[in-house]
């Protein structure tokens, strides 16, 4: 059975783009935007701390469009907005909360022809979405460009500077690179980069970053892997090609990436594009969001063995 824990003002409101991290099955936070009653744009974020059953709203947090979201803890986060992308250009400004999202501050923001020089080190240039702080000081910036750029903050997030890689800053000159946010279990770091049409690319660091080694993924996972570990040690890819068509083929591995072993689907995932949600290398949901999908419900499956075979489900909601 399933409960709708929308925030009771978002069920009445109309809202734009929302972005959700859940940490737990407790604490979560949504970002919407949406207009101020006049004609600018901003952000509200809603958290709560019982599942769902209450939520807090913050403090209007004003500017642009919302792309990234990420709590460290239950009172550390950071908020990720876009003032507009264009050519190969995006500048982005950063803002931080300390008591769970109820207030913002603006702590970087990048250089444009219109505001004066900005300390912070963001450029303008590569198009950044992906956002991930390992812990209260240290976090990452990520995105597409064609200059792989991966960018690293020591200070919460008020600097910025370019964090050096293993990987030929070639391979994105034509294509262009995908860099989704890294992924933390502990000191390790895991850091994916997309070069189509290469295979996409694995790094590992065990050090929090300060060395690397680049780790092969399976020639079948596609141009556009999705990768999700769960510790150091446990993951899942699922194989995806151009315009996130899904492969007939998964892998998980248990050592950290080193190798791999092929999952058969038992589903062919011939719509995109598909969402995925694995909360182990075994159990997980795939969906086709109500939009997408045919009469506008999701189309709902689970699977408890990797994908080997997947079972269709219908939510059934509590009234």
């Amino acid at each position: 059975m399933w409960s709708s824990v929308v925030p009771e003002a978002l069920q009445s409101t109309p809202a734009g783009q929302a972005l959700l991290q859940a940490k737990s099955a407790e604490r979560a936070w949504i970002a919407v935007v949406g207009a101020n009653g006049r004609t600018s744009k901003q952000t509200i974020v809603y958290s709560t701390n019982d599942g769902g059953s209450t939520w807090a709203r913050s403090a209007p947090v004003p500017g642009a469009d919302p792309v990234a979201i990420d709590f460290v803890d239950a009172r550390h986060g950071w908020l990720l907005e876009s003032m507009g992308a264009a050519m190969g250009r995006n500048p982005v400004q950063l803002y931080r909360t300390t008591d769970s999202g109820l207030r913002w501050s603006r702590v970087a923001e990048s250089r444009t022809a219109n505001t004066p020089a900005s300390p912070s080190g963001l450029p303008v240039l590569g198009d950044k979405n992906g956002l991930a702080f390992a812990s209260a000081s240290v976090g990452w910036m990520t995105g597409e460009c064609n200059c792989l750029e991966v960018l690293i903050s020591r200070d919460g997030g008020a600097h910025w500077a370019s964090q050096p890689v293993p990987v030929p800053a070639r391979i994105c000159e034509s294509g262009g690179c995908e860099v989704p946010a890294p992924q933390f279990a502990g000191r390790t770091t895991f850091l994916q980069i997309n070069a189509y049409p290469r295979t996409g690319y694995l790094l590992v660091s065990r050090d929090g970053g300060a060395s690397w080694k680049a780790e092969s993924l399976p020639a079948g996972a596609g141009p556009y892997p999705r990768l999700t570990f769960f510790g150091a040690r446990h993951g899942i890819a699922v194989s995806a090609g151009a315009q996130g068509m899904v492969g007939s083929t998964f892998y998980v591995t248990s050592d950290g990436g080193l190798s791999w072993t092929a999952v058969h689907q038992g589903k062919v995932f011939s719509r995109a594009p598909f969402g995925f949600d694995f909360v182990s290398p075994s159990a997980g949901f795939a969906w086709i969001p109500g939009a997408d999908s045919a009469g506008g419900a999701p189309d709902l499956e689970v699977t408890t063995n990797s994908g080997r075979t997947w079972t269709a489900f219908h939510p059934l909601e509590v009234s």
